[in-house]
């Protein structure tokens, strides 16, 4: 996204949290070793791509902000990147043991978000997991500025997601919100 090229800086030094690890160290956990993992919307890669390496995984990169993927690089320079938005992002036929799509899917419209979702269950294994952030209710809304750079959010309902996902071969095994207020989706491919 164009805007976190504009505040690569500013998000690089304040994405120091701990959001998102406890979920994807359970994730990883669950995958066999050495298991490939798509981080979409991967930004510089901290924390959840250190997660997912530490844990074995290897990892390949998506995220359509050049700046994040610059940062990115510096920090995992031998992890392979694709810089293109999700939802048109050719995959070089790659198949993956699992996904994960922290803080991404909701910058996208519905539409887009179909489309995403479409490429990424095209690119998993069977069995494979989906772990992703979103909210919760249907509609579109203006979210607070972030370092002065205004967002705009969309989602679906958990009801919604669970049919979008059921639509592309995926099914929605779980829910949750984290203390932050993160709503989290975990589907697995089907067969």
């Amino acid at each position: 996204m164009h805007e976190y090229d504009l505040i690569a800086d500013w998000y690089a030094s304040h994405r120091t949290g701990l959001m998102g690890v406890p979920e994807v160290t359970a994730l990883a956990a669950s995958l066999p070793a050495g298991a490939l993992v798509l981080d979409v919307g991967c930004g510089t890669g901290l924390p959840l791509t250190r997660v997912l390496l530490e844990h074995g995984c290897h990892v390949m990169g998506v995220d359509s902000s050049r700046e994040l993927l610059a940062r990115f690089q510096a920090n995992f320079p031998h992890v392979p990147v694709i810089c293109a938005p999700i939802q048109s992002c050719e995959l070089q036929a790659r198949t993956f043991d699992a996904a994960i799509a922290w803080g991404v899917l909701f910058h996208l419209r519905h539409e887009e978000q179909e489309q995403a979702i479409a490429s990424i269950a095209r690119a998993l294994k069977p069995d494979a997991a989906f772990l992703f952030t979103s909210g919760d209710v249907h509609g579109s809304l203006d979210g607070e500025p972030m370092n002065g750079v205004p967002f705009r959010y969309h989602s679906y309902s958990v009801d919604g997601y669970r049919d979008l996902l059921r639509a592309h071969g995926l099914t929605l095994d779980a829910t949750h919100t984290d203390p932050g207020e993160n709503v989290y989706f975990l589907s697995r491919k089907t067969g």
